[in-house]
C-alpha cells in the first residue's frame, strides 16, 4: 500500500498546478505553458502509435487521430494584468481525456475546482466535519475489462448496504459514518498487469470516525473493520487506506481524487489505446450524500473575467519544440475583440473534424474549401 500513498502527485502531465479551472497568475503562465507542452509531446506517442494500427478499427483510428492532432494547437491566453490573472480564453480540445492528456488536465482542474467550491460550502454550514482520503484497491489482473467490473460492482455493493441502512436501519459497516464523498477510478499498469482502484474524499464525523488506523503496522491495518468489510466484498482485497487532508490545503487531496484516471507517463501507448477502448463512454467519477448533484462545466477553458478590463491577449502556437508565443494583442476594455482567422483551413474546425469522421475522408479541408467557395 505504500506505493498508494506515497507516489507523487506531480509528475511530467500531472494534474498539480492545475487546482483552479479559473485561472492563475501571469508568473505562473511559463510553468502552465510547459506542462501543457510536455502533455502534448505525450499525446504525440499516442498520435504516432494510430498512425501505424493493427487489428484496430480503421475509420475509428482515423477519427482520433485527427482529434488528436487538431487538440491544442492553438492556445490563446488573456493576461488580465491590472488584477493579476492569467486564464486560457480559446483552444481547441479534442476531449478524448483517456487518451489525450492535455485534456485530462484540463477536465481534472474543472471537476477539482467544482468539488472544491462544494466543500468550502459543506464545511462552512458543517464546521464539525472532517474530510478523509479513502483509497480502495482490488488485486491486480491482465483482464482490464474483468479487474475494472469487479472493482465497480466491489464499490457498488458497498454503497447498496449504505442504503440499505439508512432506509431500512439494517446492516450498518463503516461506509455508513460517510456523511458525503466524491470519488474517481484510476488504473495504473506494470508488469503485474492492470491495478484498478478508488480514490474519494469522504466528510465523517469526529464521533464516527471510520474504524483504520492508517499510523498502525500492515497486520494490525488488516484487522481493522474497514479492510475486513473490504475483503468480504471484493474476496481479493483487504487493502485500503483512510487519512486526513490537509484541511490549510484540500486541493492537494483533492487533486489526487481528479487527476487523470490513467498514469499516462508509465503507460505505452498500446496499452494506453487499449483502456481507452475498454474504459471510453464509462462513469470514471461519481459522488453521493453532501457532495451529490455538482454541475461540472463541460467547456475546458477557463472563466473569463469582465469584458470592461483591459488586458493583452497572446496566441501560443505548438510546434515539436513546444509552444511559443507567436504574436499578441492588447484590448484596452470594453471594446469588441477583434475577429481573427488563423489558418482556416490548416487549422482543423470542429464543424471539419465532423465533416471528416461523416465522410470518412482524409480530404476533409477539401470539402470545407468548396463550401466556402460555394457561399
Amino acid at each position: 500500500m505504500a506505493s498508494e500513498r506515497t507516489k507523487p502527485l506531480t509528475d511530467v502531465i500531472a494534474l498539480a498546478g492545475e487546482s483552479s479551472e479559473r485561472g492563475s497568475g501571469f508568473d505562473d503562465l511559463p510553468k502552465r505553458i510547459e506542462r501543457y507542452g510536455k502533455a502534448k509531446r505525450r499525446t504525440g506517442l499516442n498520435i504516432q502509435y494510430l498512425s501505424n494500427p493493427v487489428d484496430l478499427c480503421i475509420d475509428e483510428v482515423g477519427y482520433l487521430k485527427r482529434r488528436l492532432e487538431a487538440c491544442g494547437n492553438w492556445l490563446v491566453f488573456r493576461n488580465y494584468y491590472t488584477v493579476g490573472e492569467t486564464r486560457l480564453a480559446k483552444a481547441r480540445f479534442c476531449m478524448k481525456h483517456l487518451l489525450c492528456p492535455l485534456c485530462a488536465i484540463r477536465r481534472g482542474a474543472k471537476s477539482l475546482a467544482a468539488y472544491l467550491d462544494r466543500f468550502n460550502e459543506i464545511t462552512a454550514k458543517n464546521p464539525r466535519l472532517v474530510p478523509y482520503l479513502l483509497t480502495l484497491t482490488v488485486t491486480n489482473g491482465e483482464d482490464l475489462q474483468e479487474r475494472f467490473n469487479h472493482l465497480v460492482k466491489s464499490w457498488k455493493s458497498y454503497h447498496e448496504r449504505r442504503r440499505d441502512w439508512l432506509k431500512k436501519g439494517r446492516g450498518f459497516n463503516e461506509l455508513c459514518k460517510v456523511e458525503g464523498a466524491v470519488f474517481s477510478y484510476e488504473f495504473t499498469f506494470s508488469d503485474k498487469g492492470w491495478h484498478p482502484h478508488l480514490h474519494a474524499i469522504i466528510l465523517v464525523d469526529p464521533d464516527q470516525l471510520i474504524d483504520f488506523d492508517f499510523k498502525a503496522s500492515g497486520l494490525k491495518k488488516s484487522q481493522s473493520r474497514l479492510s475486513q468489510e473490504w475483503l468480504s466484498i471484493t474476496g481479493d482485497s483487504s487493502i485500503v487506506d483512510c487519512r486526513p487532508i490537509d484541511t490549510q490545503d484540500p486541493a492537494k487531496s483533492f487533486a489526487e481524487v481528479f487527476k487523470y484516471a490513467l498514469k499516462f507517463s508509465d503507460l505505452p501507448p498500446k496499452e494506453n489505446y487499449h483502456a481507452y477502448a475498454i474504459l471510453k463512454g464509462k462513469r470514471l467519477q461519481g459522488s453521493f450524500g453532501l457532495f451529490w448533484g455538482v454541475k461540472v462545466p463541460d467547456k475546458l477553458t477557463d472563466e473569463l473575467l469582465d469584458d470592461e478590463l483591459p488586458y493583452i491577449e497572446l496566441f501560443y502556437k505548438y510546434t515539436d519544440a513546444g509552444y511559443s508565443v507567436t504574436h499578441h494583442h492588447h484590448h484596452t476594455g470594453g471594446e469588441r475583440p477583434q475577429v481573427r482567422i488563423i489558418e482556416p483551413l490548416d487549422d482543423r474546425s470542429d464543424l471539419a473534424l465532423e465533416k471528416a469522421d461523416k465522410f470518412r475522408s482524409t480530404a476533409w479541408w477539401l470539402i470545407e474549401k468548396r463550401e466556402r467557395e460555394s457561399q
